[in-house]
């Protein structure tokens, strides 16, 4: 899996979705069950705005507090659409092989595009569902993702982060086995 064409073919189906995101929609609910559509948009553009930082091998400590407080205020659309320019740019130049220091461990920046390739994907699908705007996953790309999360399925749930995994039919789709190996169900309103 190329790291870098994976997280910049993800990053531009989250664009997709952000800017299709209204202001009217900010209290939606979405999949993320303790995020509305606000919550959710501005978790991913603060993860987008430590990618930058990430894939250049800077330290926590380095960043500091940049990116703490409501940085999403004026047209959060406008927000994500800076932070994804800068972004987009650190890593068509990144080193892959190089470190990329997270919070909670050191890994390499191929690495860390890949988790973090993921966490847009996923929320894109989260933010479409929540604003009534369908995204479809490449085939391949879903099925990569798949295998990659199946191999860290007790490292993602130990983690907190990631809802428990929803059963799917054998006949699934890759997206709809991606999605739910990772907590989603298709029809998360219930």
């Amino acid at each position: 899996m190329d790291p870098k064409k994976l997280y910049l073919y993800a990053l531009d189906e989250a664009t997709k979705i952000v800017e299709q995101v209204e202001p009217e929609q900010m209290e939606l609910p979405t999949p993320d069950t303790e995020w509305a559509v606000h919550d959710l948009l501005r978790h991913i553009t603060y993860e987008l705005a430590w990618t930058a930082d990430i894939v250049v091998s800077k330290t926590v400590a380095e960043v500091g507090d940049k990116y703490d407080g409501e940085f999403l205020s004026g047209n959060p659309v406008d927000v994500w659409k800076d932070y994804e320019a800068i972004t987009r740019a650190a890593v068509e130049a990144c080193d892959v092989h190089g470190t990329a220091h997270l919070s909670y461990k050191d890994t390499t920046v191929g690495e860390y595009l890949i988790e973090a390739g993921n966490d847009q994907l996923i929320h894109a699908w989260d933010l479409g569902q929540a604003i009534g705007v369908p995204v479809q996953f490449d085939e391949h790309i879903a099925e990569e993702l798949y295998h990659y999360a199946l191999a860290r399925k007790v490292e993602l749930l130990s983690s907190g982060l990631f809802a428990e995994p929803v059963e799917v039919p054998e006949s699934a789709s890759m997206q709809i086995k991606l999605l739910g190996i990772l907590g989603r169900s298709e029809d998360w309103r219930g």
